[in-house]
């Protein structure tokens, strides 16, 4: 189950979400929410976090996802 909030991805069932795509400029990237009221911080997160940051060949983002853009990748 993916939770949204107006049109934007937040969670995957009860988990944080991390994306790993080729971004518009054609760079591997692993793409998760940034924290907000919405998403909480917690170990697991921070230390998926800190071990993508460590790769240098993966750009690790913490930003708004929209649907559309998760839908459009999908393709």
């Amino acid at each position: 189950m993916l939770w949204l909030w107006n049109e934007t991805i937040l969670e995957v069932g009860t988990s944080n979400i991390f994306i790993y795509w080729k971004n518009k400029n054609g760079e591997l990237e692993v793409v998760t929410p940034s924290l907000s009221n919405l998403i909480l911080p917690g170990v697991t997160r921070d230390s998926v976090i800190q071990l993508l940051e460590q790769k240098k060949e993966l750009k690790m983002t913490q930003r708004d996802i929209k649907l559309e853009e998760f839908e459009e990748a999908l393709k």
